[in-house]
């Protein structure tokens, strides 16, 4: 049997979608790796507008961007900082972290560093085991904004009513919740249904794991 030969767009979206079918069966985002480095890479190409190939990755950096510098992308879930390697430091101009936020209900990708390795060797901790690490304290995180816009997340497509609050399964994978008419986000809601079903605590516990195990439980009964 022939193997086709898979693009490395095609890849990258089967990545994401790898990523997020595993995040809503209750693997940690620590044993997505795989998938998270090919995620981040890709969003980076798009944030420097350049074009992502097999090619660009090399040893020590992983992108070139217009001006010619090298970049290393380093993408995080719930790690605590960002390491690389004191001996290819050398092969770099430019360091870019990348943040998977595995909290919300849509899969959000943030840079949340972007320096020249100048600036990175300052910022990074001493080396240890040859590794230089950057803490979280000198990235920028984006602050959580409830809002009602965060919402809008597709066509609702099966609903989960638990007295006066109605747990809804959106088109797009997310679920979010109607207390008495009014959106407010899902997982507070789906925690306590989860555990009065009496289901599994999984090894991650986001909206939409906690969704896929109610709305799961409800397709079987």
């Amino acid at each position: 049997m022939s193997i086709q030969k898979m693009s490395y767009r095609t890849y990258i979206a089967a990545s994401r979608a790898a990523y997020v079918a595993g995040i809503e069966a209750g693997i940690a985002p620590q044993e997505l790796r795989a998938h998270t480095g090919v995620m981040g890479e890709a969003f980076v190409a798009d944030y420097l507008g350049v074009k992502l190939t097999p090619e660009n990755n090399q040893r020590g950096f992983d992108l070139v961007d217009k001006n010619g510098l090298r970049v290393s992308v380093k993408t995080i879930t719930t790690s605590t900082g960002a390491g690389l390697n004191e001996n290819t430091i050398d092969l770099v101009d430019r360091v870019i972290v990348v943040w998977i936020d595995t909290h919300e209900d849509e899969l959000d990708l943030t840079v949340v560093y972007d320096k020249s390795v100048e600036a990175f060797l300052a910022d990074a901790a001493a080396p240890y085991r040859g590794v230089l690490r950057l803490g979280k304290g000198v990235m920028t995180f984006p602050q959580r904004a409830q809002t009602a816009s965060k919402f809008e997340v597709g066509e609702v497509e099966d609903t989960f009513e638990d007295g006066d609050v109605v747990i809804r399964k959106h088109t797009t994978g997310s679920f979010t919740a109607l207390v008495k008419g009014e959106p407010q986000p899902a997982r507070q809601y789906l925690l306590e249904i989860r555990d009065r079903m009496n289901l599994p605590d999984k090894s991650t516990n986001t909206t939409r794991s906690l969704g896929a195990q109610v709305f799961g439980s409800k397709s079987r009964s």
